[in-house]
């Protein structure tokens, strides 16, 4: 009888004691999504469709695309964006650090291409313009292991073609951003 007591009073205190521990919130504080959150946000502002990424579209066979980032006109000038990489391991790519090969979208042919960076216009928005036949160019370059989405229109309109892009964004300052991906989407 004395366990049963003792382990009822131990229960007690332990509820008591952890329900005692509240984190207060106030209006300064978006916790506990305090960290969901760029601190300088990249925003795609000629996108077509927003479905947890943004995304362009582009009419096959060769159609031109463009990508238009902004940020906020108090969070800097956009230098230029200094590295494009595509598809499932672009990230990884397009990374500060990453090796400059074969693998950059915006780089020259050959075996050690490093990124040719694409000028900003000394405010807060930039463009990226390309076409799929450029995609079809670079599949061929790299491998279709790199880049696995054909640049044609999906035989089912529910599982279209979606191209991956993912950006490395160089400010003025020196700070650098790679917002979330890009999906250029083939119709």
């Amino acid at each position: 009888m004395k366990k049963q007591l003792f382990t009822l009073c131990l229960l007690a205190v332990l509820a008591v004691v952890s329900s005692s521990c509240k984190k207060e919130y106030d209006d300064n504080s978006l916790a506990p999504l305090d960290l969901a959150f760029a601190p300088i946000p990249v925003t795609v502002t000629n996108a077509s469709f927003f479905e947890r990424y943004y995304i362009v579209v582009a009419t096959a066979p060769s159609g031109a695309f463009s990508i238009n980032f902004s940020i906020p006109a108090d969070k800097g000038k956009i230098k230029e964006i200094s590295r494009v990489a595509v598809g499932g391991s672009g990230l990884n790519n397009v990374q500060v650090g990453a090796p400059t090969v074969l693998y950059n979208y915006n780089g020259l042919t050959g075996s050690s291409a490093g990124a040719t960076p694409i000028p900003g216009n000394g405010s807060n928005t930039v463009t990226f313009s390309s076409t799929l036949a450029a995609y079809t160019t670079y599949r061929t370059r790299v491998g279709t292991g790199v880049a696995p989405t054909s640049p044609t229109v999906s035989v089912t309109p529910q599982s279209p073609n979606q191209i991956e892009f993912y950006f490395l964004i160089t400010l003025e300052d020196g700070t650098t951003i790679i917002p979330p991906r890009v999906l250029v989407r083939v119709v």
